[in-house]
């Protein structure tokens, strides 16, 4: 049996990005999350809290903190086989929201 957890819109303070105000002040951003758990039980205050914890850290690029949790989930979680994570910039434009979005698949072993 397969299970998908799902953390939607997950609103958090974060340092991330190169402008110069980025690099000052946090910024609003959202983070929705989908993890595909097959025959296992995961507590989904885990990933809730993982991603949280993960955001006290500075990132330069939206795709910086991507490449961290596309390392960090599978060593954390090695019960997920699937996963996306988009993290959405809520404030950088006024007429627009940015996101970056990955998607990972277990094969055999992560890598």
């Amino acid at each position: 049996m397969k299970f998908v957890i799902t953390l939607e819109e997950m609103q958090l303070d974060a340092i991330i990005g190169i402008l110069p105000f980025e690099r000052q002040e946090t910024q609003k951003i959202c983070v929705s999350a989908r993890f595909v758990i097959k025959d296992k039980i995961l507590d989904y205050r885990l990933l809730r809290t993982f991603i949280q914890e993960s955001f006290k850290q500075e990132f330069k690029l939206l795709e910086d903190a991507q490449k961290y949790f596309s390392k960090r989930i599978p060593k954390h979680f090695p019960q997920i086989k699937e996963f996306w994570i988009k993290i959405t910039k809520l404030e950088i434009f006024e007429d627009c929201k940015v996101s970056v979005e990955i998607h990972r698949k277990r094969k055999n072993k992560w890598k």
